[in-house]
């Protein structure tokens, strides 16, 4: 059975498929829990995400928005073209890359965005909002807003060249945050129900098993569940965390 849900883990296609195996996966106590998310993590797993969805879907979005912006400013020669007072275009771009985006990994939204029939601007708007959503900007450190790209409209010396530039370099940010929200989507469903103190004292005898003991017993006490997946792991991985020591061997009798 686990290797059975392993397969259907990483054979998901985009996020709507994803969403859907989660409402199908109900942990009944923090056994299951664990179990859950270390199949999600699993590195086979989160790379096959990264590959198969986040990345695709990246190029998608990037090549998008460089062939709106070839479209409409030229091929030869146009990324010298100055981008100051051209916000228009540049937001009609940046929409079109971001629908690309969406057709790969949450089909569901550009489905859900046509039958609305918004107008040019407030389907800009909501693409927007969604993606930054998506990606985390500005709950997740160091991820920024897709929608800061229209900044370089008020510069006069920035060019489609620096507008390309940015959005190819964002590119791996943009996975990194999308990744991270999802990830903090999963621990929600697998855990909220359960208290910070609840999976401290679960995870104690494990710990303990491991081989390490607890030094800060408040700082253990207090944790929250984001600190205690991180205090799971190094564990696991015979690393240790500040919160933990090493248990002393015992002086072998003579």
């Amino acid at each position: 059975m686990p290797k059975e849900d392993e397969k259907k883990k990483k054979s998901v296609k985009n996020l709507d498929d994803l969403m859907e195996s989660m409402r199908d996966e109900h942990s009944k106590d923090l056994d299951a829990s664990f179990k859950a998310w270390d199949n999600f993590t699993k590195e086979e797993n989160q790379n096959h995400l990264y590959n198969n969805v986040f990345t695709p879907a990246q190029d998608k979005l990037y090549d998008s928005i460089k062939g709106e912006l070839d479209k409409v400013f030229g091929k030869d020669g146009g990324d010298e073209t100055k981008v100051l007072g051209k916000k228009k275009e540049i937001r009609k771009a940046i929409g079109i890359g971001i629908k690309e985006y969406f057709k790969g990994v949450h089909p569901s939204y550009t489905k859900f965005m046509d039958d609305l029939k918004l107008d040019e601007d407030d389907q800009y708007d909501m693409l927007v909002k969604l993606y930054d959503d998506h990606i985390g900007a500005g709950k997740i450190k160091g991820v920024r807003s897709i929608s800061q790209l229209e900044a370089l409209t008020r510069d006069k010396k920035a060019t489609v060249g620096h507008i390309k530039k940015e959005i190819h370099e964002r590119g791996a940010e943009h996975i990194k945050g999308a990744m991270g929200m999802m990830e903090n989507q999963y621990i929600t469903h697998h855990f909220s129900k359960y208290r910070g103190p609840e999976i401290a004292a679960y995870l104690k005898p494990h710990i303990e098993k491991a081989g390490f003991e607890i030094e800060d017993k408040l700082g253990y006490a207090i944790s929250e569940l984001g600190e205690l997946l991180k205090m799971r792991e190094a564990v696991v991985e015979k690393k240790g965390h500040p919160y933990l020591t090493k248990k002393k061997e015992e002086p072998k009798k003579k």
